[in-house]
């Protein structure tokens, strides 16, 4: 019984391990049957992971935008000056370049081979010189052959696999384009003359048209603006041509401008008033926009602040003033360009492309300029209209000294000339300056010893000359250059605008020495004067004899033209002082007393 027993547990003991065994056995077959499945599996998971990682990459690398394209700063241009702007409810409308421009380029996965792109690659229209670049309207003909011609270097030398070439690179990455030559045409800094054959073409034009006065142009402007605004808002812009030949159109404008304005408050019509002055050096475009404005005096006084220069590109600045100028949402939108020259472009604009930009925009572009096809062009397909430029009015022959009397008329002339000429003729025309422009006034006072008993009746007549300037409300400043001479000895003593009359009377009682050099004042004080900016300078010169000095009359008379510089001569009768008058735009009256000769009176 004892054997069963012992027998029984002997096998219930080997039971249990041969099931541990078992167990053990199990789990370990187990064991290797996953570990074999997963080394099977793992490489197809692992590569359809990265190709599902490469369709990840390559989807969100198609999405990524591209840096939108920078615009180049317009260096040449001058900052606007602001007035007042039109406070509406609406948000102004945007400016967008009508020359559609890829913000979004796709880019290549990883792996994939660029050979095929760069087969088939087209630049972007944004690099292409050929089309208008409008983001780059006002930039100077020097920046734009530096981008054109050194894009390519600058994309070459950027590291391999860098995705950040610049924000003008166009195309897939890492891809250097061959140079293209530019069919941009690049007006170069020397301007040509225009053609004796087109001056002859527009005399005769003008001889077919009807002369149409300046104030009836005005009114007549405004009615057909004022049909175009069925009731609603409208927004007036002057685009004026600042070169040297317009500055008696530049005054007619302002004077006229009420009757444009009448026409408009008679309609009880929602009006606003902009302004862009241009023209051009030899450094490139100015250009100057001026926001709209509701205040009448504002806008005239900022019209009064344009001062004439050298060239002008019209083109330019319709086109620079489309994408600066914030006009109201719902007007109607005006341009009046003024000009007296064929349009011209330094950025190789044509009349087709400003006629494009404007009518993107809808804006009506009146032209008051040449009897010229595309003057004419320019209103009729943007829906403005085109008037004739009335010609510059000749100079009065009044103006004209007489330099044809004989020594002896000239001397009895000199004695019954009166002071009171001083205060009237040129007292006048000093009005009639301020009216348009800020002046700066120098006095250029000969302090020899024939003139000690002529300063004190000038000055009386200064006096009055200062109480209507003060009366008038115009914008001036007086200096003074005091000149005579010693033993051979010049002695030049500039002062400074701005000087009070009591110091300028100060100024002019000092003592008077022994004779005067009259050509050489002028040439030292052109070199030391310090004038405003904005203001016209306008000379004075008294003085009772014949110009002296080292310096030529006609080189003198050359540096006033150039510097723009309006002369007025309180003198005797003198080949320099006359025709210093007559060429600057000033007046010239005789000075009692004066002497033809010096120290002489014939």
């Amino acid at each position: 019984m004892k054997s069963a027993n012992r027998i029984y547990r002997d096998w219930q003991t080997k039971s249990v391990t041969r099931k541990a065994l078992s167990i053990s056995l199990i789990f370990h077959l187990f064991f290797l049957i996953t570990t074999f499945y997963v080394v099977v599996q793992n490489q197809p998971i692992a590569s359809e992971k990265a190709s599902l990682a490469a369709e990840l990459m390559s989807v969100e690398n198609s999405a990524r935008p591209k840096p939108l394209l920078k615009k180049i700063s317009p260096r040449f241009h001058t900052p606007s000056r602001e007035l007042t702007d039109v406070s509406t409810g609406e948000s102004p409308p945007s400016l967008a370049s009508p020359v559609a421009v890829a913000t979004e380029t796709q880019r290549l996965a990883l792996g994939r081979s660029l050979q095929a792109e760069v087969e088939t690659e087209k630049p972007s229209a944004a690099l292409d010189m050929s089309q208008k670049n409008w983001g780059d309207v006002s930039t100077a003909a020097r920046t734009l052959r530096n981008v054109e011609g050194n894009l390519s270097k600058t994309e070459a030398a950027s590291p391999a696999g860098d995705t950040t070439f610049g924000a003008k690179r166009s195309g897939p990455p890492r891809i250097q384009r061959t140079p293209k030559v530019s069919t941009l045409k690049i007006v170069e800094e020397e301007e040509e003359d225009i053609s004796e054959a087109l001056v002859e073409e527009i005399r005769e034009k003008r001889k077919e048209l009807p002369q149409i006065s300046f104030p009836r142009i005005m009114q007549k402007l405004a009615e057909e603006i004022v049909e175009t605004s069925e009731g609603g808002p409208i927004d007036v812009v002057f685009v004026i041509d600042a070169s040297g030949s317009m500055g008696d159109n530049i005054e007619a404008v302002i004077t006229h401008l009420k009757e444009m304005v009448d026409v408009y408050k008679a309609s009880k019509i929602d009006y606003a008033l902009g302004v862009t002055e241009f023209w051009a050096g030899k450094d490139g475009n100015k250009i100057k926009v001026v926001q709209l404005t509701r205040s009448f005096t504002e806008y005239k006084r900022t019209l009064q602040a344009i001062r004439t220069h050298q060239d002008e590109n019209a083109l330019d600045a319709v086109v620079q003033t489309v994408k600066e100028l914030r006009f109201r949402a719902t007007s109607k939108k005006h341009f009046v360009l003024v000009t007296d020259e064929p349009f011209t472009s330094r950025m190789g604009l044509s009349v087709a492309d400003a006629i494009a930009h404007c009518r993107e925009f809808g804006i009506f572009v009146n032209v008051l300029g040449l009897p010229l096809d595309e003057h004419q062009l320019l209103a009729t397909k943007t829906g403005g209209k085109w008037h004739l430029i009335p010609e510059k009015p000749r100079p009065q022959a009044a103006q004209r000294p007489n330099r044809t009397m004989s020594p002896r008329n000239k001397a009895v002339s000199l004695r019954n000339a009166q002071w009171a000429d001083v205060s009237t003729k040129i007292g006048s025309d000093v009005l009639k300056r301020s009216a348009y422009t800020p002046l700066d006034i120098i006095l250029f006072v000969d302090s020899s010893e024939s003139m000690d008993d002529k300063l004190p009746n000038f000055l009386k007549q200064l006096e009055i000359l200062v109480r209507d300037l003060d009366n008038a409300l115009v914008d001036y400043q007086i200096g003074v250059v005091r000149f005579r001479s010693r033993a051979s000895v010049n002695m030049i003593n500039v002062y400074n605008p701005p000087q009070t009359l009591e110091q300028v009377r100060k100024i002019v009682e000092l003592p008077c020495q022994e004779d005067e050099m009259l050509l050489d004042a002028v040439a030292e004080g052109l070199r030391r004067l310090k004038l405003r900016s904005n203001a016209h300078p306008y000379f004075i010169l008294v003085t009772d004899e014949p110009a002296e000095g080292a310096y030529s009359s006609l080189a003198i008379i050359q540096m006033l033209q150039q510097k723009q510089v309006l002369v007025s001569v309180v003198g005797t009768y003198d080949d320099f002082q006359q025709q210093v008058a007559t060429k600057t735009g000033g007046v010239w009256v005789p000075i009692p007393e004066g002497r033809t000769t010096n120290n002489s009176y014939w």
